[in-house]
């Protein structure tokens, strides 16, 4: 069996890694277009086709004045911007955190998920059984290999449970 609050704080960790650099671009990307919008919409002022108290054969003409952002109905998105667009870095920033905290949740659920139905699956068939067995360095030779001597320190390697010549460690336990 698997412990899920350790699975889910090792998905989170990895996920907020693995998701850190993509999040970075998307959200500069989004910012840098939701900006250019802003610009555009930014630039969009009211304007009359003549200026005001303009007089043709002694008639002074009426000013109509046009408002492109209420016309087309793009004042709300307007001011929905408006932060972002005048702080695209502090956006971009925001965005980052946001996307980088939602991507190591969703990787933290989905290693939760796959613990849990690892649990289910251990419950009904008794899981994977590892055996831990502890190894000694001096038997690192595999069997029917022969003594010889390393051109490093010049000590013989044994695979008898003798020690070796020039160690001086003891374990206790």
């Amino acid at each position: 069996r698997v412990r899920l609050r350790s699975v889910a704080r090792v998905g989170f960790s990895i996920g907020w890694i693995v998701s850190l650099i993509p999040s970075l671009i998307a959200s500069g990307l989004i910012a840098w277009i939701l900006h250019g919008i802003w610009n555009t919409l930014d630039g969009w002022t009211p304007w009359t086709p003549w200026s005001p108290n303009t007089r043709i054969a002694g008639f002074t003409l009426p000013t109509p004045e046009f408002r492109p952002r209420e016309a087309l109905h793009v004042d709300g998105l307007y001011q929905l911007l408006a932060p972002i667009g005048q702080h695209p870095f502090i956006g971009a920033a925001v965005g980052t955190v946001a996307l980088t905290a939602i991507g190591g949740l969703l990787f933290a659920l989905i290693l939760i998920l796959a613990g849990g139905a690892y649990n289910l699956f251990a419950r009904f068939t008794g899981g994977l059984e590892f055996e831990l067995v502890p190894r000694d360095r001096r038997r690192a030779l595999p069997i029917g290999d022969t003594p010889r001597t390393s051109p490093r320190s010049r000590r013989t390697i044994r695979r008898d449970d003798e020690r070796l010549p020039g160690d001086d460690t003891s374990l206790r336990w």
